[in-house]
């Protein structure tokens, strides 16, 4: 079973994202951050854990609330944010794109066990977030979610705890995706169904070189390295 991420954690995790979202988009002192509902759902967290984000950062000085009107960046010194950022994956010596090259490594190298160990249950699983992507895509509401799910869906179906263990890995390449700008955010949500609709098609005959080709042609679209 996969570890439990702790509340404090994910606050942590949320928190260092904004941070990171206010550095890198160069927002200046009363640009206004995205509202509490926009957040929740583009970091698929709740609204609880990201209010108590949004209140360390004014606690911290670095985000300004006001009633009634949203949350805006305070008069602080974007230097002054990078240097409170801690080390992450992205930082220590692994860049974005080795964050991408290993992601890929590790779905398409776990194609044979997916294939072999899945269940019906959790094909279905599988069927029931894309349904729900398809419908949140067509409310033009965030579909981060449901595209993580399904990706780590596939990691455990494969039964190895090894595997599962990496499924971090997969969370951090979409949240840093999240906080590399609005260029990295453009994506064909009609293409990632029909690539989600072909990768369960292959799961369903327990086709392992149809699912490696479906997955191949999904990073690849996406601009991953294959």
């Amino acid at each position: 079973m996969l570890k439990p991420v702790s509340r404090d954690t994910l606050t942590r995790q949320v928190k260092e994202t904004i941070k990171r979202f206010i550095v890198q988009e160069n927002l200046g002192n009363g640009a206004r951050l995205p509202s509490e509902r926009e957040l929740s759902d583009s970091l698929s967290v709740s609204r609880n854990i990201v209010r108590e984000a949004l209140s360390g950062l004014v606690s911290e000085g670095i985000i300004v609330k006001e009633v009634g009107r949203g949350n805006f960046v305070g008069d602080v010194d974007p230097d002054q944010i990078t240097a409170s950022l801690p080390v992450t994956l992205g930082e220590n010596g692994a860049s974005p794109q080795a964050l991408r090259e290993a992601r890929v490594a590790l779905e398409i190298g776990s194609v044979g066990l997916i294939v072999q160990r899945i269940t019906d249950e959790e094909i279905e699983n599988l069927k029931a977030l894309l349904a729900s992507y398809e419908q949140k895509h067509h409310e033009g509401k965030s579909t981060v979610k449901e595209d993580i799910d399904f990706h780590l869906g596939l990691l455990n179906a494969t039964k190895n705890q090894v595997i599962q263990d990496m499924a971090p890995l997969v969370m951090e390449v979409f949240r840093q995706t999240l906080v590399e700008g609005p260029s990295a955010m453009r994506r064909n949500p009609d293409r990632i169904i029909a690539e989600h609709r072909r990768i369960l098609i292959a799961l369903e005959n327990r086709d392992i070189a149809e699912l490696r080709e479906a997955m191949q042609v999904h990073f690849r679209l996406q601009n991953f390295p294959v």
